[in-house]
């Protein structure tokens, strides 16, 4: 396993567009640390602001502890200190999570990002108490990470309130993509908290809602085009809707790995119970792709 070196840290704030980083494997389905540092450069090259390591377009649920720490540091590394990297840390093991948030802190993350308690149901309570557990093991921001139709509990205001007030989080990445949820966001934290987008059909909607960044999958394919986006191109928004209804019928992360394969950066196949790509599938993704780069 990779060990932390001297930590080199960005001072750019949380802002713009960033990526949820794919996560690259060998043809043996391993995890393949050298695709990281050019791969990183090509997105940092195309204007990001910011990369996330280990999320669930990384396939977190599906990387070993030793895993996960192997991309953090690879990306912090190859981030080199040009944009801010905030690391995934989530783990079923508590104790595990604590650990990844120290080891982040350790090799030079900018800040720190989970779910909250997955599968089983979870009260405002737990939630709380769960972050703060999070929050007292490390230094760094903590984001907390809505996203309630994967993971089966969302993170309500009363509970962000108990937590905002205790300042046990910096921010919040919500991928719930609906507005009027944004919009008290804004309302409520904008001014406290950073407050993060995701969902890549909502990007033009939540900048002008006031969001302070967006989290992007389809940023791993055409950050150019999802920064372009983001700066007030809204006829742009409409393409990106047009492959994010593609990369979804095909399924997903292996849709993006393809996809990504396609610029020259070879992800390898996702890990199961992802499965391989149909022959027309394939056909829908490069007929998308096409018609996206057009616009590059």
């Amino acid at each position: 396993m990779n060990q932390p070196d001297k930590p080199t840290r960005s001072n750019a704030a949380f802002i713009g567009i960033m990526v949820a980083t794919l996560t690259p494997f060998d043809p043996s389905n391993r995890l393949d640390r050298g695709v990281i540092y050019d791969y990183t450069q090509f997105l940092i090259n195309s204007g990001v602001r910011g990369l996330c390591p280990a999320g669930t377009t990384g396939e977190f649920f599906y990387l070993s502890s030793s895993e996960k720490r192997d991309v953090i540091v690879a990306t912090v590394k190859a981030a080199a200190g040009n944009c801010p990297v905030i690391a995934g840390i989530w783990d079923r093991d508590l104790e595990e999570i604590n650990s990844l948030a120290r080891f982040s802190e350790e090799c030079g993350a900018d800040a720190v990002f989970l779910p909250p308690p997955i599968y089983y149901p979870a009260s405002d309570a737990t939630i709380v108490q769960y972050y703060e557990m999070v929050h007292q093991s490390t230094s760094l921001p903590v984001f907390c990470y809505n996203i309630p139709a994967y993971v089966g509990n969302a993170i309500s205001l009363p509970a962000l309130d108990r937590m905002v007030e205790a300042g046990a989080i910096a921010g919040i990445k919500d991928s719930t993509g609906q507005r009027d949820r944004m919009m008290d966001l804004i309302a409520r934290y904008g001014k406290t908290i950073t407050v993060l987008a995701a969902s890549d059909g909502f990007a033009s909607e939540s900048r002008e809602l006031g969001a302070a960044g967006f989290i992007s999958a389809l940023a791993n394919i055409v950050p150019t085009i999802m920064v372009k986006v983001w700066n007030g191109d809204k006829d742009l928004q409409k393409a990106i809707n047009a492959l994010r209804e593609a990369v979804k019928r095909a399924g997903g992360i292996p849709a993006l790995k393809y996809l990504a394969g396609l610029q020259g950066n070879q992800f390898g196949e996702s890990r199961l119970p992802f499965s391989r790509l149909s022959t027309d599938n394939v056909a829908l993704l490069q007929n998308a792709y096409r018609a996206i780069s057009e616009l590059i």
